[in-house]
């Protein structure tokens, strides 16, 4: 046990001894599972069982050997390929990913789960269906008729009503306009009458005889009238002068 797990102090003095055969890879992997313990069998490959097969067979296990046994080659225990055979590569490599990270479709054809529609094939009417759609269309026929009829007659009579009413506006308008200008040429010739000829005050008590007496409840219009006549009766009266 010595030989196989010198002291520390001896690894750091560089005193450590050191195996005839060579076989440093054994050692290593020997001393590896032996920490590991039980453990151990969860990290074993074929090679390992091969290794542990011949240590058991061989000079350096635990328990001792024969002296003619010769151990595996320390070349062929190379780490990298031992690693590499334990943990074969992965392909990550995604066929879809074109260069550039660009997303590219398979290669295979696409099957599509909707195929092309075909309507039915238009069944024939029966003859219910066909009598009744005649109906339909009589009917339909017949309400336009009678609309378009009713709405000609509303034309019609909107527009004798437009001018109808348009020939009374205009006559009464005639008839306005008509007393308008009497009314106008009354109203001058009796100014005109009342404003010619007479002293001043015959010219007033025109004026005053003209107009409207009515609403006067205490009589005071009526008295100021009969007072403006007798000025008018009166030549020699104030202010009486012949125009």
């Amino acid at each position: 046990m010595a030989d196989r797990f010198p002291s520390i102090e001896d690894l750091d003095a560089g005193t450590a001894p050191t195996t005839a055969n060579g076989d440093d890879g054994g050692d290593f992997l020997a001393r590896e599972r032996a920490a590991l313990g039980e453990d151990a069998e969860q990290f074993a490959t074929e090679r390992d069982a091969i290794n542990t097969a011949t240590v058991e067979d061989g000079d350096d296990d635990l328990l001792g050997g024969a002296d003619d046994f010769v151990g595996a080659p320390s070349a062929s225990a190379d780490p990298t390929s031992e690693f590499e055979s334990s943990f074969p590569a992965i392909e990550t490599q995604n066929t879809q990913v074109g260069p550039g990270g660009t997303i590219t479709g398979s290669t295979a054809p696409f099957q599509s789960g909707y195929t092309n529609y075909n309507p039915p094939a238009q069944e024939e009417e029966t003859e219910p269906i066909r009598a009744w759609r005649e109906k339909r269309d009589a009917d339909i026929s017949r309400r336009e008729g009678i609309s378009s009829e009713k709405t000609e007659e509303k034309r019609k009579k909107a527009r004798e009503d437009l001018d109808s009413f348009y020939e009374s506006y205009n006559r009464k308008a005639d008839k306005q306009r008509e007393k308008v200008a009497k009314e106008a040429e009354e109203f001058i010739s009796n100014r005109e009458n009342t404003a010619a000829g007479g002293t001043a005050w015959e010219r007033i008590a025109k004026l005053a005889d003209a107009r409207n007496v009515k609403g006067d409840p205490d009589g005071s219009k009526k008295r100021m009238r009969e007072m403006l006549l007798d000025l008018a009766k009166d030549a020699k009266a104030p202010g009486a002068t012949v125009a």
